[in-house]
């Protein structure tokens, strides 16, 4: 029994880590453009299609690496020509023009790789497993919480230790005030979209070993983001961390009681967190007011 709450637990873990890793980049694009970015979920399944294609050419690592400079870039050509265009707008705007850009990648994607799912292996130094002491975990599983944890490390030291993360964290507060003392807004809001959507895309690669890669995965975590970003609070750093890590968890151990409670578990503690705290647990005052 130890063993078997012990595996759910750092499976869960290790779900929740994905997650926080895609809704990092969702939370940064709500919280400081107000965008509600449904695009986000055909992000994290574009790096998942990268991985799968360029892995076997260049290796995983590599494939994971220029899979998110591309998304990176992409995300930058839709912000400039038609993201842009809804910043001053009602949320309802953005959140039909970026569901309905999600529609056409999901459907260029049935087209360029076909509309089957298809299984990617972990690189052969990533298969078996690792003995813990009491249990022994899958290897890659212990690999994508290591680098995730890496890359939130860098994110946080992004934002609090550069000027331009700084400007963010501002802006996510108060964006009028920052664009009044002279900040270019427009270019800020331009790179932080081009590395939430990068954010995206590393968190579709990591995950894609771990559950295939289709053309409707995209929509599938998008939804978990979007819990993950309110249960934590729009805006917070901390409060995606936090959300991602709860919602992981508790869906895993979920599992051990009633497994066809594990996807309502989410809902279920959305429901509660909105009820009991409206903003989130880390929510930040000014974000999205």
């Amino acid at each position: 029994m130890l063993e078997m709450l012990g595996m759910q637990l750092f499976t869960g873990l290790s779900l929740g880590l994905v997650f926080v890793l895609l809704a990092l980049g969702l939370n940064l694009i709500l919280g400081l453009m107000g965008v509600v970015n449904f695009v986000h979920g055909a992000f994290f399944m574009i790096g998942a299609y990268m991985t799968f294609t360029l892995a076997p050419k260049i290796g995983f690592g590599f494939a994971i690496l220029i899979g998110a400079l591309l998304v990176g870039f992409i995300g930058i050509l839709i912000e400039v020509p038609m993201i842009r265009r809804v910043y001053s707008r009602i949320p309802e705007y953005g959140l039909l023009l970026t569901f309905g850009m999600t529609l056409i990648i999901e459907q260029l994607t049935r087209i360029i790789w076909g509309d089957f799912p298809q299984p990617i292996s972990p690189p052969s130094f990533l298969a078996g497993g690792i003995n813990l002491g009491f249990m022994e975990f899958p290897m890659y599983r212990f690999f994508v919480m290591l680098i995730t944890l890496v890359i939130i490390g860098a994110v946080w030291l992004f934002l609090t230790k550069t000027n331009f993360g700084m400007v963010i964290r501002a802006g996510i507060e108060d964006r009028l005030m920052v664009g009044a003392l002279g900040v270019n807004l427009p270019l800020t809001f331009t790179i932080v979209y081009g590395i939430g959507a990068a954010l995206g895309a590393i968190a579709g690669a990591i995950a894609s070993p771990l559950y295939g890669v289709s053309p409707s995965m995209g929509g599938e975590f998008i939804i978990y983001a979007f819990i993950v970003v309110i249960v934590g609070g729009i805006g917070s750093f901390w409060g995606s961390i936090a959300g991602g890590l709860l919602v992981g968890i508790v869906q895993s151990l979920v599992v051990l009681i009633w497994s066809p409670a594990q996807q309502m578990s989410s809902f279920i503690i959305l429901a509660l967190v909105l009820l009991l705290r409206p903003r989130g647990l880390f929510g930040v005052e000014g974000a999205l007011d």
